[in-house]
Order: structure tokens, then C-alpha cells, then sequence
């Protein structure tokens, strides 16, 4: 994606630079090799590229892990074009490449709470689904199309969780996001789904209290 980074004890990515690769290798037989654990945490960000801009590969996703594993290559490039699409259109993250962030708000925060015990994905996959019932709440998304069910349901047929433990104490989520780098100032901007293939970037709440 031509963003490099690392982490700070206040939060994930803290620091970096937009660096583009001289090229990307994608060999879909590497993914084999990895334990079904790791696989399943990076499906989450297949699903993410799919509510994004891809409803035909979000529905792909909602056949099932076997399903996705037979036909590997096919998902990666689907995957794949999602982001160079959009990163090709905003290289820099001034607009429409924020949509890459669904899930990520609330999910960065989950996975800083969690000491790192949640992988990223599986924390971006509890993301998702709070921020599309965050999208529900405040009107952006129609709660009859039951979006938040949609992600949910996909995202627990691959074998990743969707809800925020419930040993996680909300407030200490909320200051984790407070630190988050997609802040400009003092607010925090949110990427929210308005239905599969549809994201709104640049959503501003006034009342972070109500987030979860």
C-alpha cells in the first residue's frame, strides 16, 4: 500500500512515511504454509476490501473459509485490485483511500486494550462490525438492511469473532482511540459503511461516548 510504519507505546502506527514499493509478489501458495489461525486474522481485511468496494467478493466470503481456500488466487487478486483501485486514486490518504480504514477506528483500539492477546485481524473483524452498527446508529447506513447482521454473519462463517469481549472495558477503548493517527486535531474521523460496496469517508461524531 506504500505506507510504512511502526508503533508507540500510545498506539499502533504512530510513526511513518508513505513509501511506495518498486514492486509487490503475491504468491497465494505462501498462504498454505501458515497456520489456519493467521489465515482466518488476514481474511478480515479480504472482507473489509469486499464492504468497500466489492460486493461480489464480499459474497464470496459468505461461503465460508473451505470455500475461500479452494479458490485462493482468485480472492487475493480480487482483494488486491480493491486497494490498488483505490490507492491509485489517493496515494497520499486525502480523500477516498480513508475508506481502507473501516474497521480499523475502533478495531485498532480493541486490539491495544486486548495487550496484543487479539491479532489484527481478529480485532479489525470486531471493528467492522461495531463501527456498521455505529453506521446504523446514527442513520447512515438503513438498519432494515441489516448491514451490521451482514458483516457479522460472513465474518463469523470464516471463524473470526465479532464482538468486543465482554471483559473489555469500554472506557479504556475509548481512550485508546483518542491516541488513534487518523485524528485530525481533536477529532476523529471515521470510515462507515452505507451498504456493501458503499463506504462514507470522513464521518465526524460529536458525542464519542455513544461510539459503542
Amino acid at each position: 500500500g506504500g505506507k510504512t510504519g511502526f508503533d508507540l507505546p500510545e498506539g499502533k502506527n504512530l510513526v511513518g512515511a508513505f513509501y511506495p514499493p518498486r514492486m509487490v509478489l503475491a504468491d497465494p501458495d505462501v498462504l498454505k504454509t501458515l497456520p489456519e489461525s493467521e489465515l482466518i486474522s488476514g481474511l478480515a481485511e479480504v472482507v473489509k476490501h469486499g464492504v468497500i468496494s466489492d460486493p461480489e467478493l464480499f459474497w464470496h466470503c459468505s461461503e465460508g473459509l473451505e470455500s475461500i481456500k479452494a479458490d485462493l488466487n482468485s480472492v487475493v487478486r480480487q482483494a488486491m485490485a480493491v486497494k490498488i483501485r483505490i490507492i491509485e486514486q489517493d496515494p497520499l490518504e486525502k480523500g477516498v483511500r480513508a475508506a481502507l480504514n473501516f474497521g480499523h477506528t475502533i478495531g485498532h483500539a480493541v486490539e491495544i486494550v486486548s495487550q496484543y492477546n487479539l491479532r489484527h485481524g481478529e480485532a479489525v473483524s470486531i471493528g467492522m462490525v461495531a463501527e456498521a452498527r455505529l453506521a446504523e446508529k446514527i442513520g447512515l447506513a438503513d438498519k432494515n438492511s441489516g448491514i451490521s447482521e451482514q458483516i457479522k454473519t460472513v465474518l463469523s462463517k470464516i471463524g473470526l469473532p465479532t464482538e468486543i469481549p465482554p471483559t473489555m472495558e469500554k472506557h479504556l477503548i475509548l481512550q485508546a482511540m483518542k491516541v488513534d493517527k487518523k485524528k485530525e486535531g481533536n477529532i476523529l474521523k471515521f470510515a462507515l459503511p452505507v451498504s456493501i460496496g458503499n463506504v462514507k469517508v470522513g464521518v465526524t461524531l460529536d458525542d464519542m461516548e455513544n461510539v459503542l
